[in-house]
């Protein structure tokens, strides 16, 4: 039987709550298989893809006639070129070190010798619709694991306080406006549709007064999950303000930092919480997230409605 797969896997931050998938095309049917782990690396995710496609075929149908494209470079290089070397050292590198991931490795190694393997790297993000399909797959299945399973709150924080999820969308027209944002806000009390639009803005300062009204809303310390799509608001909040902080709202180019004083408002607005940001990627987006989405789209079609009503009235 030949068959035709394809795999993915990945982290968002890596390391950390990762998924993985694969698609495993027969002549007459298709298979999707997905799957995640709470704390683990994009190469393991990659790797954990692969033996999952190869478990499957081996134990439902024998020896088959694989055709698995992946791009995953450390994948396809490391089963094609690398392990035998590894294997004839006793599982270490050319530099002497241990291989990393040996475990899997062994596994997939076995797997795949049960099999006529071909392995084919082809460049993600490409145009190859199979290969978009199963990174929206990896993506899901991440989402779905950080839903399920939140972040604990760190050791500082405060236990048994009431969570919290925030999912926030925005729309802007051009650069400078008008637009909307919108946040769906679930809490023990109730879920809530917060929205708004302004005349001359810019779509990272929608995404930061969205975050700040949302997490205004909140009654006492909370344990705050927000989901957004985008890398400004979550790699901002969760990562790059502590580098601006440290050199005094810098970049690391030594610009200064846009929308300081915002985001000074967003961290006064989450300083009683613990939040855990989430970048969500790919489609289709999680329920509230497309909520989000819509209604800030709606928002920014009324405010370019209005803006376009009161130049008229001006003539």
């Amino acid at each position: 039987m030949t068959v035709t797969v394809y795999t993915d896997g990945g982290c968002d931050p890596n390391p950390g709550p990762g998924g993985w998938a694969a698609i495993l095309c027969f002549p007459d049917r298709e298979v999707v298989l997905t799957g995640g782990s709470p704390n683990t690396t994009n190469n393991r995710m990659e790797m954990q893809a692969a033996i999952a496609a190869l478990d499957h075929l081996s134990a439902g149908h024998g020896p088959c006639h694989i055709d698995l494209h992946t791009d995953s470079a450390y994948l396809c290089q490391g089963i094609t070129s690398w392990i035998e070397g590894w294997i004839e050292r006793g599982w270490s590198a050319k530099n002497g070190e241990p291989v990393k991931n040996r475990a899997l490795w062994q596994t997939l190694y076995d797997l795949a010798r049960g099999h006529q393997v071909r392995w084919h790297w082809v460049k993600g993000h490409n145009g190859d619709p199979l290969n978009e399909r199963v990174d929206r797959l990896v993506q899901q299945a991440r989402y779905e694991l950080v839903r399920e399973r939140p972040p604990a709150p760190s050791p500082e924080a405060l236990t048994g306080i009431p969570r919290a999820v925030i999912s926030i969308g925005v729309s802007c027209w051009g650069s400078t406006g008008p637009g909307g944002w919108a946040a769906v806000l679930r809490s023990e009390r109730a879920c809530e549709m917060l929205c708004g639009r302004q005349a001359h803005t810019t779509s990272n300062l929608l995404l930061l007064q969205a975050a700040i009204t949302a997490l205004g809303e909140l009654t006492g310390p909370h344990d705050v999950t927000v989901y957004t799509t985008s890398d400004y608001l979550g790699l901002g909040a969760s990562q790059w303000v502590h580098g601006w902080r440290q050199r005094d709202w810098v970049t690391r180019k030594g610009e200064p930092v846009k929308n300081r004083g915002t985001w000074e408002s967003l961290l006064e607005a989450a300083r009683e919480h613990h939040v855990s940001w989430q970048v969500v990627r790919g489609d289709p987006l999680p329920p509230d997230l497309a909520q989000a989405k819509e209604r800030a789209t709606e928002g920014a079609a009324l405010a370019r409605s209005e803006e376009v009503g009161e130049g008229s009235g001006a003539h």
